[in-house]
């Protein structure tokens, strides 16, 4: 059996029931060597390996739950961005014949939304703006797409440290459609969520263009952006998107 268990953002405040059992019961747990110190604690024997490893990461546990019960760990959601779907489609090719079992878990997205306020209690996009595995193009279509429509949107893996044309490009096309409809969208940033140095700031997409060059030094790949839609405002200080209920039976 081979249970892809998702963790949550960060620490084990964020590991779900289900997830804490599993890691409890399997006989080995795979992770990428950064998710190492968040398994630790269960006292099984652990596979680790690094960044773009994904393929022999999988596989490895593949072969191992073919005799025994294996956790293969993501961070947040396995189901999203994460290690689930390559599970499945490794199993399928190499004939492993693994019984396969996903344990859901928090992801950034949601948690972002609590530390802001409640920016994503209406309709909303997820996007991540890394490239290594999806073109350009296509991630600045569907970021164009979210805008338009004026959803909510939610931003994973913003801005690396040499990886910077996706995050600009993406404020450009926000610019435009804040300059063509005078709508100061309203953004969250949040930094190492569900870590013990998590930190967020709130701000408009106004401001972090005329600041772009200070905003650029505090956001990075752990940070997960949420842009706001025309009806987003601040609250008592906190980022909320209204799901209609007052204009609807007030």
């Amino acid at each position: 059996m081979l249970y892809v268990v998702g963790i949550g953002p960060g620490n084990e405040d964020y590991f779900t029931k289900e997830a804490e059992n599993a890691l409890n019961s399997t006989d080995l747990i795979v992770c990428y060597t950064g998710y190492k110190k968040y398994v630790e604690r269960f006292n099984k024997e652990i596979y680790v390996s690094g960044m773009t490893k994904e393929l022999e990461r999988v596989e490895y546990a593949l072969t191992e739950a073919e005799n025994k019960d294996v956790a293969l760990v993501s961070n947040g959601d396995a189901t999203i961005y994460g290690l689930a779907s390559l599970a499945y489609e490794l199993n399928e090719k190499n004939l492993h014949n693994v019984t396969i079992k996903v344990l859901s878990g928090l992801t950034s997205a949601s948690v972002c939304s609590s530390v802001l306020g409640a920016p994503l209690n209406h309709d909303f996009a997820v996007v991540s703006l890394s490239d290594l595995l999806t073109p350009l193009e296509t991630i600045l279509k569907r970021i164009n797409c979210a805008v338009e429509s004026d959803m909510v949107l939610a931003i994973y893996n913003p801005l690396g440290k040499k990886r910077k044309e996706p995050f600009l490009k993406t404020i450009e096309i926000i610019s435009k459609y804040s300059k063509d409809r005078n709508i100061d969208y309203i953004i969250g940033i949040v930094k190492n969520v569900g870590r013990n140095d998590s930190e967020y700031k709130i701000t408009t997409i106004n401001s972090l263009v005329n600041n772009l060059d200070e905003f650029m030094q505090y956001i990075d790949m752990s940070t997960t952006l949420v842009i706001g839609n025309s009806n987003t405002k601040i609250i008592d200080g906190m980022m909320i998107t209204p799901r209609g209920y007052m204009s609807k039976y007030e």
